[in-house]
């Protein structure tokens, strides 16, 4: 029923058990294959076409397995591997944990980025300085030309040897006080109607304030009224449970004193002790 060129081409199968192993992507491959070659078996007898349709191999597809359910051990002093815990905690800085005792692999440092085991008559003379790239000299050329006390700074922020005591330096010599224009500041507006309400709006305030101090003394009141009454029940039903124990104790001492006839599962004395 097809042509000879294409007798070679086997029809798409699917076998389970052979893809079990195999990402669905093999399967899927085999599909196209087919349907691709049903497709060129088409356009061949409708175009005369004399073209040889090898099928696409699905050997050099790789092998993609998802192992997600594997993950790294957790070693650590509290959560071991194997140990039961509610939530485990993960940061984005590997080994990073805050709730741990013993944390060495975060470094304490300076304010400069020197580690702290280094001795400050060490660490101190290190000289900090700021580095700009090259693309923004000509900038700070320009900068320190135009204003002639910016140019040893300039001069020395391109040549590396700015340091942030020269950069304070700086900013407090050219900071200038801010200075705020009032007038330009935009009173709230207020309509000729909004004005005259205006004792209405305060007496509306005071009201609420005097409801809320009225709540509060209430509230107040109330639940200190509540707390007394109920440690009194509470003392009250205390003191009659304590004497009632006290009670049943002086009644068992009298019982087993004076009727020790009724001594229950008592031994009895062998007459050699």
């Amino acid at each position: 029923s097809r042509p000879f060129w294409l007798q070679h081409v086997s029809p798409p199968s699917f076998q389970p058990r052979a893809h079990a192993r195999l990402f669905p992507v093999v399967a899927m491959a085999g599909l196209l294959r087919g349907s691709a070659a049903r497709a060129l078996s088409g356009l061949s007898k409708s175009n005369g076409l004399a073209s040889v349709v090898r099928a696409a191999p699905a050997a050099p597809i790789a092998l993609q397995q998802r192992q997600l359910h594997i993950s790294a051990a957790r070693h650590h002093q509290a959560v071991n591997p194997g140990w039961p815990v509610m939530w485990s905690i993960v940061y984005d800085k590997p080994g990073w944990d805050p709730e741990m005792e013993l944390e060495y692999d975060v470094m304490p440092r300076d304010e400069f980025g020197v580690p702290a085991h280094i001795p400050p008559e060490v660490s101190t003379t290190i000289r900090h300085t700021y580095y700009v790239p090259p693309q923004y000299y000509p900038f700070l050329k320009k900068l320190g030309d135009d204003t002639p006390e910016l140019k040893p700074y300039m001069d020395k922020l391109m040549n590396g040897e700015m340091t942030f005591d020269d950069y304070e330096e700086m900013f407090y010599q050219f900071a200038k006080p801010l200075k705020i224009h009032r007038p330009l500041i935009p009173m709230p507006y207020r309509s000729a109607e909004e004005v005259k309400k205006s004792e209405e709006v305060a007496w509306e305030g005071a009201w609420l304030s005097f409801r809320q101090r009225v709540m509060g003394d209430y509230f107040s009141r109330h639940y200190l009224r509540d707390f007394i009454a109920g440690m009194g029940i509470g003392l009250f039903f205390a003191w009659v449970y304590i004497q009632g124990h006290r009670q049943y104790r002086i009644d068992m001492k009298l019982f087993y004193l004076e009727a020790p006839e009724h001594k229950i599962n008592w031994v009895t004395p062998r007459g050699d002790l």
